[in-house]
């Protein structure tokens, strides 16, 4: 049984409004991938959210939104629906509440926690605009609601270590093979893809990806582009959708781990295993059905989560980024498994974080066509419209 709770639409009306506590644009120029730009550098009026990438600040906008249900109007200046960008950096009483909340929730992690993000904004709003104060005797003596299915924490089945190499090999045996899926060595596809930013409606999407690991995705939206690049080492973002105009947002921390594994699923799943230090076993049940969960575990970086069906084929990935006030998760629904090329892959799936929910459908799947290099580069800004 389950609590009701209201939706998150950051960006259902059609177009992504940035959410940045007291944010406006200054300026688009990227530093080098080594040393990417901080917050304070790139908005206007950044009061306690400093000395973080964009791509974190941004998630930490996320994380606001998920914990108190209120997407960009709830807090920033009414302003920003008519299309001001610098309105976002106007200060609303409820951004110097927002502001008061990040040093109250800093100051209990320090005092008591010793610095460790253990209080979040989800540890006291989970999904409620105002945290309640009086107990509520429904909850006490009903149903007991379900774990979050997003918690980063996994309970460990103890002794069952061996089974990480049995559920790989079983997962690899489901998509055709370790010899066929070595002669794999791009992709490209082209689909549809619907969300938030599209009012759910479909729009073109092309995907190009070159084995092991470099992936670029492009939605077409009727505003304009949106493009999702990892060349192995690096990732970016650049849109309609970027956080400020003439804007290459890079990606850093979990998301860029992210980024490497979703790659790795897309073209080289025989990889996977040894892209983690350690593993963990555990089981779940999604709709119904049960589920092996591999937990992957690297020194400083967030875990992976895969969630394997009795077939052997990967269900759900789930992933997690580090931020100013918190993790904040990022799961993909992988659906609809189909032969292209002699293996099996998913032909839909549908990704869900803290700014957007999206479906991506594959139509047209073709194997080992020549790629341009080019297509894996930093993509260049998107204009704003």
């Amino acid at each position: 049984m389950k609590l009701a709770r209201r939706q998150i639409a950051l960006g259902a009306t059609g177009t992504f409004i940035v959410c940045v506590l007291g944010a406006g644009s200054v300026g688009g120029q990227s530093a080098p991938e080594q040393n990417p730009p901080m917050a304070e550098t790139v908005f206007k009026n950044i009061q306690v959210l400093k000395g973080i990438p964009v791509d974190e600040f941004m998630d930490t906008m996320g994380m606001f939104a998920a914990a108190t249900s209120k997407d960009c109007t709830g807090c920033h200046s009414p302003n920003i629906l008519a299309g001001s960008r610098d309105a976002f950096a106007e200060t609303t009483p409820m951004i110097q509440r927002a502001r008061q909340m990040v040093d109250m929730m800093n100051t209990i992690n320090r005092t008591y926690f010793g610095g460790r993000r253990r209080v979040t904004c989800y540890t006291c709003h989970a999904g409620t605009p105002a945290p309640g104060r009086v107990p509520n005797l429904a909850l006490q003596y009903g149903t007991p609601l379900p774990d979050n299915p997003n918690a980063m924490e996994l309970i460990a089945l103890p002794g069952a270590a061996n089974q990480v190499d049995q559920t790989f090999a079983k997962y690899i045996q489901a998509l055709g093979g370790a010899s066929r899926l070595a002669t794999v060595t791009s992709v490209v596809a082209t689909g549809t893809y619907a969300g938030w930013d599209t009012a759910f409606g479909e729009v073109p999407l092309e995907m190009f990806g070159k084995a092991p690991d470099q992936l670029t995705t492009i939605v077409h939206r009727k505003e304009g582009r949106n493009i999702w690049t990892f060349d192995g080492h690096n990732a970016w973002f650049a849109g309609v959708d970027s956080a400020v105009a003439n804007f290459t947002t890079t990606m850093t921390g979990g998301n860029l781990a992210g980024a490497r594994v979703e790659a790795m699923v897309a073209l080289a799943p025989a990889r996977i295993q040894q892209a983690f230090s350690r593993w963990q076993v555990s089981e779940d049940i999604i709709e119904d059905r049960p589920v092996q969960v591999l937990q992957g575990l690297n020194q400083g970086q967030s875990p992976v989560n895969l969630y394997f069906d009795e077939s052997g084929l990967l269900v759900r990935l789930m992933r997690w980024n580090e931020t100013a006030v918190g993790p904040v998760p990022t799961q993909f629904d992988y659906s609809d498994y189909r032969e292209a090329g002699g293996v099996r892959r998913p032909f839909r799936w549908v990704k869900t974080w803290t700014n957007n929910k999206a479906t991506v459908t594959l139509k047209n799947v073709q194997p080992n066509v020549p790629i341009d290099a080019a297509r894996f580069a930093k993509p260049a800004p998107v204009r704003l419209p």
